[in-house]
């Protein structure tokens, strides 16, 4: 219940929508329980009176209540509508805004389809709770109190023996519907289960065909639909009985009010004109009291998703903006690592008292086997993750002082997986930095080398790339990601593995935009091919999360070390197989 006040008092800037609807929503059973106070002057003091003259009176003031009641519902249904979907966008904006708030220690652990989930079945759910059930809730409890009120006033001897059942209904209805919460919840973490499932299997399809998985995959994806099947059955099961003993709820009513208000009229105690309106007027009493039984169930299962809402929205990010933040003015790029550690958990250490100074300007590239903690060093520069131990600073200032948006405003990255939105080319380059030209955009696919592939698309720049760019080769994108990042204009560059998957003359294509990225950056490039890095001002060499080497490639190569080892097993020519030692090439 906490969440659902903590809503509440989120959205307060909506009460100017909410307080109409609230208006609206109570006028509505009050014109609704006067329809029957009418019916019964209609019957009695006109029909069974033989009063012509009241007729026509009578008759527009039955009309006038329906065409209120009707104008009611056309100015209610989109202001509802509208309250509905703002509250649903209000959540996916904060829900998103704390996904990228997130450090990617937290994307490391979290499936995208449990996140999916809250995007597309919480956040509706959670918002049709303030948007309609509570407005629904409001007018069903005005149309019971008030309804009763006016059944007592015609005849309250009807209205009791009516009214006697409704309290053991109540009862029944809260023993019914207390175990539907932890069971709807249950439904929607299988609902987000089975989103994971099918968002990893899509993503994976190349995968899962080539290696002949697609029968157990699909066994089980089925296991999980049934699992869910199951437990949205269950919440079928319950709100089917309350549906059952509402129905049967209302019979018996029926019965009491038509037998017992029968035998009444025949006495002569009361008319058959309060028959029909206190028959009438249960009707609008018994549908807003079901109502209400079956707001129960939605208010349950909206509380379910603000628990896994909340839950979400209220997790720290490892990775924040310190409150002694201060940007800064001027900065020239030199990047310092001081007895740096660092591990994605506690108990387990990636990098082990890391220093080194790269000065501004200088391209560094790093070299190891995999696994040795080279992409780790590098997401630390961008503040992807804070080291446990020890400092990285930036012209001698701690990173952690920098607004993490002044940071990364400074730093682009050209990944070794390539990520190309489903949009036009010339959107995916300018992805790089906000509001540039279209001189700008083709300056730098020109600069990337990517111009002349992009001359020959159908529309340009205004091709669509498809998901994920499927429709480029690996060269095509890692250009297009070159184009974006000299967009950005950076004073610090991350190259990872920038052309591992490309074939000769897609290198060399890649080799000359990527010279023409790095002229004025201070770059850090990670390679496992050494050709691409012989050129670095300094080679860092790295094995088991320190560096156990460092200097230029003619250093590297006289010390005889790792890096020797690494460089023979890469270019030492062969003789029927087998590799010649170092010092006879």
């Amino acid at each position: 219940m906490r969440y659902l006040l903590r809503y509440l008092s989120e959205n307060r800037k909506l009460w100017r929508v909410w307080l109409p609807l609230l208006v609206l929503s109570a006028c509505t059973p009050l014109l609704a329980i006067s329809i029957p106070v009418v019916e019964k002057r209609l019957i009695d003091g006109v029909l069974l009176a033989r009063r012509m003259d009241l007729l026509p009176g009578t008759l527009a003031l039955y009309g006038l209540l329906w065409l209120l009641t009707s104008v009611i519902g056309l100015i209610a249904g989109p202001m509802q509508v509208y309250l509905n979907e703002r509250l649903s966008m209000d959540l996916r904006q904060r829900l998103f805004a704390q996904c990228e708030r997130l450090s990617l220690a937290f994307a490391r652990r979290e499936h995208t389809g449990r996140t999916l989930a809250l995007f597309v079945n919480d956040a509706p759910s959670l918002a049709s709770l303030f948007s309609s059930t509570l407005l629904g809730g409001v007018s069903s409890l005005i149309a019971i109190v008030v309804g009763i009120l006016v059944m007592f006033r015609l005849n309250w001897q009807l209205s009791l023996a009516a009214g006697v059942i409704p309290p053991i209904v109540a009862i029944l209805a809260a023993i019914v519907t207390r175990p539907l919460r932890p069971a709807a919840r249950r439904a929607q973490e299988k609902a987000a289960e089975l989103t994971e499932r099918l968002q990893e299997n899509l993503a994976g399809l190349r995968e899962v065909v080539a290696f002949g998985r697609g029968r157990l995959q699909h066994a089980l994806f089925s296991t999980t639909l049934m699992e869910l099947l199951r437990l949205r059955m269950r919440v079928a099961y319950i709100d089917t009985a309350i549906g059952a003993g509402q129905s049967v709820f209302s019979l018996t009513v029926s019965l009491v009010i038509v037998g017992y208000g029968g035998y009444l009229v025949l006495r002569g105690e009361t008319t058959i004109g309060t028959l029909v309106a206190i028959r009438t007027l249960f009707t609008y009493v018994f549908q807003p009291a079901g109502q209400l039984v079956g707001l129960a169930s939605s208010i349950q299962k909206g509380l379910g998703s603000a628990d896994r809402i909340y839950a979400f929205l209220d997790r720290e990010p490892q990775v924040k903006d310190l409150a002694r933040s201060r940007a800064s003015c001027e900065m020239v790029g030199e990047v310092a690592f001081e007895g740096v550690s660092f591990g994605y958990s506690p108990d387990s250490r990636v990098l082990h008292d890391v220093s080194f100074v790269a000065r501004a300007g200088e391209t560094v590239a790093l070299v190891g086997p995999s696994g040795a903690g080279k992409s780790t060093l590098v997401s630390l520069i961008a503040r992807f993750y804070d080291p446990q131990e020890g400092r990285v600073l930036i012209d001698g200032r701690d990173i952690r002082d920098l607004p993490l948006d002044e940071l990364r405003s400074r730093i682009a990255i050209v990944f070794q997986d390539t990520f190309l939105f489903a949009t036009t080319v010339r959107e995916n380059i300018a992805f790089g930095r906000e509001g540039a030209t279209e001189e700008e955009i083709i300056a730098a696919a020109k600069a990337a080398n990517a111009w002349e592939f992009i001359q020959q698309l159908p529309d340009g720049l205004d091709t669509l790339v498809g998901e994920r760019g499927v429709r480029f080769s690996e060269g095509q994108k890692q250009r297009l990601a070159i184009a974006r990042a000299l967009l950005r204009k950076p004073l610090i560059l991350i190259l990872d593995e920038p052309t591992s998957a490309l074939d000769a003359r897609s290198e060399h294509l890649l080799q000359e935009a990527l010279e023409n990225l790095m002229r004025g950056c201070t770059a850090f490039v990670i390679a496992h091919r050494l050709a691409t890095v012989q050129q670095a001002d300094r080679i860092l060499v790295m094995e088991g999360g320190r560096i156990v080497e460092q200097g230029t490639h003619h250093e590297l190569l006289e010390q005889g070390g790792l890096y020797r080892e690494l460089f023979d097993l890469q270019f030492a020519p062969r003789v029927d197989g087998q590799r010649l030692p170092a010092a006879l090439t």
